[in-house]
């Protein structure tokens, strides 16, 4: 036994009388409750996600993990020191050097590299296909080699990046079919393909462009018909300049299919000469010339437990295969490998090697700071160091399977910040919470370019809360005048539901465009945080006198008979015990006060939380009646909004907003819920939580993204667009026309009424 192995020999005894490997299982309890068996060395760790499985193994909470092609490679694109790859997963039946490798067929007489297919003919097997597991930068990989569809020609302002690439293939290539999707905002797709015909030409139903389905396609033994890069050569011999397709098809098509064409075609290669097709050629296992060679799936260990687990995994499974049986080591084949595959160990590498250094001599992608964009990335802005850290993951598997325009993420403090910076042109987008639908669109100048989709139980529904002892005198809107209101947040999404009820039933004048004025005047108090700060302006002409809408914002419950501070406040943070749902309730159970104005979801829990009683309340209807039943429970049809939770909000009229809208439907579809993980070409979900984390970039409840149209299928979204479009409608014929002193003076007059109102509050006491 040399050193090397004896080492190597000494550390797994070591790690096994030490510890267990943890080995990252995604989603599946049933496979970790499979290696806990039977004395098993290894220790399961439940992951949500590949990305996640990533993640613990850099803080040392796992020692192993399975990823898939892509995934591989967006940990090279990381580029850290961190990871080893121990052996590449392969199919039992092709035990060759690369998962699959991309080619360009071109007749014999060919001249002129790439710059020679210009005004050719082009096969495409097709977009978006899941089964072939080519990412979108994959298949792409001719066109950007030949048309350039990187570089920028002409206005680039107001275009997506789908409509700068579709169009420079039409001007590069006659004909074309290139089936399937061209973008994943189907508006677009339809209008590209109306746009530009001619890359469907060449396609069966050249109209919709949906795929060759030629009848007439040669049978090729053990392939269907049907399968698209056979069509695509069948479409190359037919009448085509160029056919870009996997090799594994080539020698299929022209070995079985089509022996008599052999020697009239030729590979294309990188540098622009030609390879010949021969039978020779044809039964090699790899090309001779590829466009893309893609690395297969592999086993990557962490840099400190890799030598020793990969000679444990040798000695678990020997020859690379599942052991079989209802044995530990069974299922962790079935884990980490998975049936049909055969496991190639790199134990012939010495040391092994990071995915970085793995991966670059098979496939290289251009590091993510280093490429230049025919548009510039897209802005995202964050809100915290975990939120940041997801957005830099989706960021680089963005660009890892090259989704156009780039993703920029930027950390700012907290939403208004964010909000402020998207105004300013300092950041593009963000996805926040729909209690901030208004201030984003009166005070900030923002506009949804998406609304989400939640699950059913996740919406938003605000009611009207009147205390049940008070009910005798308040049954109706009309009823609250000169009442004491509380309020989660000034401006929020439960104060705008309130004035846009007060409208419909004309207690509050439609024609009173300052909404502060119009909710101030109606009660005789209220607390509505926030109302003091510049931030939350929502009038910016507006003289009104913001401090009443702070009265109720004062610890006079019993619940805060000890507390040491008695006086106003009006903050917009938890220093106010009366900010927020939780606040609202408190503010609610203040001896002083008449109704809440509430978000009801979760709403039990918290008022458990806060000692309340559920029947201390009955809820007031938006049809002007209160509900038959006590309680928070409270149907739908009494709700007076039941709308969206979130938004993603960008400047308005922004041009931009037409590529944000196609990039956001693009991260939907390979990282949203559309695909199942097994499809997924690498596994991350932009809307669930990130190591343990909720509501990161997109809320937990969200499914999904919807246009902000009335034409979605999405209810409340519907509900969401119904309410605003009111509120925006307002045409008061009393406001002002000559200059105010605007946001100044209102800070001015804020912090002398804070003072005042603090004087009042030490004499009363």
């Amino acid at each position: 036994m040399g050193s090397r192995d004896l080492i190597l020999a000494l550390l797994v005894i070591g790690c096994a009388n030490a510890q267990l490997f943890r080995v990252c299982v995604v989603e599946n309890n049933i496979r970790c409750q499979n290696l806990d068996k039977d004395g098993s060395q290894v220790a399961c760790l439940n992951v949500q996600t590949s990305v996640e499985c990533a993640l613990q193994m850099s803080r040392g909470a796992a020692h192993v993990g399975a990823f898939t092609e892509e995934e591989l490679m967006l940990l090279a694109q990381r580029n850290t020191d961190e990871y080893r790859v121990l052996g590449t997963v392969r199919n039992v039946n092709r035990m060759v050097p690369f998962a699959f490798e991309a080619v360009a067929v071109v007749p014999n007489n060919h001249t002129n590299g790439f710059e020679g297919l210009r005004g050719g003919r082009y096969c495409h097997p097709g977009l978006g296909a899941t089964d072939m597991r080519w990412s979108p930068r994959v298949l792409r990989t001719l066109e950007t080699m030949s048309a350039r569809t990187d570089r920028c020609t002409g206005v680039t302002q107001g275009r997506t990046a789908e409509e700068l690439e579709v169009e420079t293939l039409s001007s590069f290539f006659s004909e074309a079919c290139r089936p399937g999707p061209w973008s994943a905002n189907a508006t677009i797709d339809a209008n590209l393909k109306s746009r530009f015909p001619n890359l469907c030409a060449m396609c069966s139903a050249s109209g919709t462009c949906a795929g060759y389905n030629d009848p007439s396609a040669v049978n090729v033994a053990g392939v269907s018909n049907r399968d698209a890069h056979i069509q695509a050569l069948q479409c190359l011999v037919t009448n085509g300049t160029v056919a870009y397709v996997a090799w594994t098809h080539v020698s299929q098509y022209f070995s079985s299919a089509r022996p008599d064409l052999i020697g009239n075609y030729s590979l294309l290669c990188e540098d622009g000469t030609l390879v010949p097709l021969s039978t020779e050629v044809l039964a090699m296992p790899t090309s001779p010339c590829s466009l893309v060679r893609q690395p297969w799936s592999a086993i990557v260990a962490t840099t400190a437990s890799a030598d020793a687990l990969l000679a444990s995994l040798q000695n678990w499974w020997p020859d690379g295969q599942d052991p079989s049986g209802n044995s530990w080591e069974s299922n962790l084949f079935s884990v980490l490998a998975g049936p049909n595959t055969r496991v190639a160990f790199e134990s012939n590498l010495t040391p092994l090697l990071s995915p970085s250094n793995f991966t670059s001599p098979i496939r290289s992608i251009p590091a993510i700071d280093a490429t230049a964009s025919c548009l510039p990335a897209r802005r995202w802005c964050t809100m915290s160091a975990a939120e940041h850290e997801k957005c830099t993951w989706i960021r680089t598997a963005a660009y890892t399977l090259g989704i156009q325009p780039a993703i920029s993420c930027q950390q700012r403090a907290n939403e208004f910040a964010c909000l402020r910076d998207i105004r300013d042109g300092n950041a593009d987008f963000i996805s926040i919470d729909t209690h901030y639908g208004f201030l984003a669109r009166t005070h900030f100048r923002l506009s949804p370019v998406k609304l989400v989709q939640n699950l059913r139980d996740s919406t938003s529904r605000v009611a009207a809360l009147v205390k049940e002892s008070v009910t005798n005198e308040i049954s109706r809107f009309e009823n609250l005048r000169d009442k004491v209101a509380c309020f989660p947040e000034f401006g929020g999404l439960a104060f705008m539901a309130f004035v846009r009820t007060a409208h419909e039933r004309g207690v509050i004048s439609s024609s009173e465009c300052d909404y502060a004025r119009a909710v101030g005047e109606f009660f005789s108090g209220s607390c509505a945080p926030g109302a003091l700060d510049a931030s939350h302006t929502i009038y910016e002409s507006s003289t009104f006198n913001a401090s009443r809408l702070c009265t109720a914002c004062r610890w006079s419950s019993p619940a805060f008979a000890n507390a040491t501070n008695s006086e106003f406040t009006c903050s917009w943070n938890n220093t106010n015990w009366y900010f927020g749902n939780n606040g609202s309730l408190l503010c609610l159970n203040d001896p002083n006060t008449h109704v809440a104005f509430v978000e009801t979801q979760n709403i039990r829990a918290q008022l458990q939380a806060l000692g309340m009683q559920n029947a201390s309340f009955r809820a007031l209807c938006r049809n002007n009646s209160l509900a038959q039943n006590v309680g928070v429970d409270v149907p739908e049809d009494c709700l007076i909004a039941h709308v969206v939770d979130a938004e993603v909000l960008t400047r308005r009229n922004d041009q931009i907003t037409n590529s944000l809208s196609s990039l956001l439907d693009s991260l939907d579809q390979l990282f949203g819920y559309n695909i199942a993980t097994a499809e997924q070409l690498i596994n991350i979900r932009i809307y669930s939580p990130f190591l343990g984390r909720s509501d990161l970039l997109f809320k937990d409840s969200t499914i999904g993204l919807t246009e902000p149209t009335m034409d979605t299928n999405h209810q409340p979204a519907r509900n969401y667009i119904e309410m605003f479009r009111h509120l925006e409608t307002c045409t008061s014929a009393a406001a002002p026309t000559t200059p105010t002193p605007g946001k100044a003076v209102r800070a001015y007059t804020s912090l002398l009424t804070l003072i005042v109102m603090a004087l009042i509050a030490k004499i009363v006491n």
